[in-house]
């Protein structure tokens, strides 16, 4: 069963954040640019959460104070901090616990409050700070330690020492999993006696005699009248405790300790073996026999007998592999109300998880982490590789503006099941990128992706300068692109096809039917309309951005004026022929070059090419590109000789919009 999880968090006055309120979801994808506030988010969950933390800790300072509050502690401003938890009412053990935290029961939510503010007298003069941690809304319910231990925060940050932690003996995540487990300390006494009496074996060697005696004699000279020269030697004591904290990790055929793995390798084994750690663990992996007779006299016991097999040495009932989740509900319930073993939940935060793994290790064991673990897990991250393949509701963009880190969540995002998996392919095979631009020009077709880029060179300006990153979506159904940035407040601007086209009325045994025929030239006498324009007035006024009496049906050049109030930038035809019929002939003269530079035909393909566009007749010249060379290639080439006057009006506009936008956030 999923664990429960930080379903919103609130921080006011607190170092970047002065007002911050973001929705949270049971697997966490931090993102955000160096200094934005990624350590100091977690850092606010942490003073309430984390069990290391001291007194010393969550007692603030001055400069622990957003930077815009001036002499906030002689002005009695103050810190607070807001956490709430859902997904925790299937443990009864979390309920009676924090019955004072409940803030609602639909869906049932626990809140959890720190709050530093100052204490005055009786003439409202500042004496000093304190600060309070309580449950709930009332503060006299303090959160304690004895809360902690239930529910806590584990906090593995980016400049870890792995080597260190899974070497460190009673801190090695690996002992600490080896103690969750009901180990019979009769057995263990049993081993640690027979270790030792094996080791006794080694004092009778003739070397380890030799030892003994030239010790005792060197001491013997150097103690001088020091009477007691007798020097014993005897192997390390093997008590229980020892037996377990001394078990190591190895890797491999050649069994290569810790130590001698690679830095990624490491990073694997250690974030492995803290997801196991923090697993729930209300349904025990191992029972013993004994343990076994008496759980299957229970009601309902049957769930135990389908769940657990007898282990190969018969002594304990091992947990069966593969159990579906309908399963998995009953026995938690069952082991919830007959087997109640206190647990700590905890939540683990990873900063930069990435760290020191190979991008391809990154998507596979992060997309395990992050699709199937039933652990909650919060990431930062810089890596375009685990957002790629983070669940699309999981992303928090932190980003600042107006003077302070403001954060953004997917949370709340809707999309059809069918646009939810189209997108999060296309990530996938974009590598997330869409998450890190500072502003996003969505594009439809490799044309634009190859050809924009080099317009804002021509404009005088770097896109990648700005951080503005060019989506290609090889589609026309920006929606769900758009609804992605707008919850994450990324500014952006689209730009497809007019795809202008003809429309004919035809007659169908009396019934009237409308033809579309594309490809044909503007024609004031005929009907016409734009599929591009159909598209994005729809697309507005699905997303709730426009209404559809706002838009006026009758009048295309006023269509494409309200697009681009709204961010999206419409062609009249496609890209090429606008551009063919925008350029000069000295335009023209260019894409006969490029033309001529990636076809594959011979002298007569690059003459009718020629003819095509010295006559006008622009379709045909684009059928040939289409036909003989592809779009992209062509497109590749052309962004080679591109010239300002060949780029059509709309694409300008677009890239003047997306680098204004940029500019008046960032400048």
């Amino acid at each position: 069963m999923k664990s429960l999880f930080i379903s919103r968090v609130k921080i006011k006055n607190f170092r970047n954040f002065l007002d911050v309120d973001v929705k949270l979801n049971h697997k966490q994808v931090i993102i955000g640019e160096n200094s934005i506030g990624k350590t100091n988010f977690l850092r606010a969950i942490q003073i309430i959460l984390d069990r290391k933390f001291t007194d010393y800790d969550r007692q603030l300072e001055p400069s622990d104070f957003h930077d815009s509050l001036v002499d906030p502690m002689e002005n009695g401003d103050e810190i607070t901090i807001s956490i709430e938890v859902k997904n925790y009412e299937h443990s009864r053990q979390l309920v009676a616990q924090f019955e004072d935290a409940v803030v609602s029961t639909n869906p049932p939510t626990l809140q959890f409050n720190y709050r530093y503010y100052p204490i005055k007298d009786e003439n409202e003069l500042i004496l000093r700070y304190q600060y309070v941690i309580y449950k709930g809304i009332n503060e006299e319910k303090h959160f304690r330690h004895d809360d902690r231990n239930l529910l806590n925060i584990k906090v593995i940050g980016a400049l870890r020492d792995v080597e260190r932690e899974l070497n460190s003996n009673k801190n090695s995540p690996l002992y600490k999993l080896v103690k969750q487990y009901d180990i019979d300390q009769d057995e263990l006494i049993d081993i640690s006696e027979e270790m030792k009496s094996a080791a006794d074996e080694i004092l009778n060697l003739d070397e380890i005699r030799d030892i003994k005696k030239v010790i005792e004699e060197k001491f013997s000279t150097l103690a001088g009248l020091q009477k007691d020269n007798t020097i014993n030697l005897r192997p390390y004591d093997i008590d229980v405790e020892r037996l377990l904290y001394t078990i190591q990790v190895f890797m491999g055929l050649k069994e290569r300790p810790v130590s001698e793995l690679s830095l990624g390798l490491a990073n694997i084994l250690y974030v492995s073996l803290m997801m196991l750690l923090m697993k729930d663990k209300t349904v025990p992996r191992i029972i013993k026999i004994e343990d076994y007779l008496a759980l299957v006299e229970k009601e309902d016991s049957d769930i135990v007998k389908e769940c657990y097999a007898i282990s190969i040495s018969e002594v304990n009932y091992i947990l069966n592999d593969d159990i579906n989740s309908d399963t998995q509900k009953k026995l938690y319930a069952f082991f919830d109300k007959y087997n109640y073993q206190p647990h700590t939940v905890s939540i683990l935060a990873l900063e930069e998880p990435e760290a020191h793994l190979h991008p391809v290790l990154q998507r596979l064991i992060y997309r395990e982490v992050l699709h199937k673990s039933e652990n909650s897990v919060i990431f930062t991250t810089h890596s375009p590789y685990i957002t790629a393949i983070s669940p699309l509701e999981s992303i928090v963009h932190g980003r600042y503006e107006d003077g302070q880190t403001k954060m953004f969540s997917t949370s709340d995002l809707k999309l059809e099941k069918r646009e939810k998996e189209d997108i999060e392919r296309y990530l996938d095979a974009k590598r997330g990128e869409i998450y890190f631009g500072k502003g996003i020009l969505l594009v439809e077709g490799i044309t634009e992706e190859y050809i924009i880029p080099k317009v804002a060179e021509l404009m005088g300006t770097s896109l990648d300068d700005l951080g503005i990153i060019v989506c290609n979506i090889h589609s026309t159904n920006f929606k769900p692109y758009v609804q992605i940035l707008n919850s994450l407040k990324i500014p952006w601007c689209l730009i497809t096809d007019g795809d202008f086209y003809e429309l004919e009325i035809i007659n169908d045994n009396g019934k009237e039917k409308k033809k579309k025929h594309y490809h044909r030239n503007w024609d004031a006498n005929k009907p016409q309309n734009f599929r591009g324009l159909e598209l994005m007035n729809k697309m507005l006024v699905d997303l709730e951005i426009i209404k559809d009496e706002d838009i006026p049906t009758a009048n295309y050049p006023e269509q494409f004026k309200l697009l681009r109030e709204n961010n999206c930038f419409v062609g009249f035809y496609t890209f090429e022929v606008d551009s063919m019929i925008n350029t000069n002939d000295e335009g023209l003269e260019t894409l006969k070059k490029v033309y001529s530079e990636v076809r594959t035909g011979g002298e007569k393909e690059q003459e009718n090419f020629n003819t095509e566009l010295d006559s006008k007749n622009f379709w045909n010249g684009l059928k040939k590109i289409d036909n003989n060379v592809s779009k992209g290639r062509f497109a590749q080439r052309l962004s080679s000789h591109l010239t300002i006057d060949m780029v059509p009006q709309y694409i300008i506009d677009a890239v003047n919009e997306i680098i204004k936008k940029v500019k008046n956030i960032h400048e």
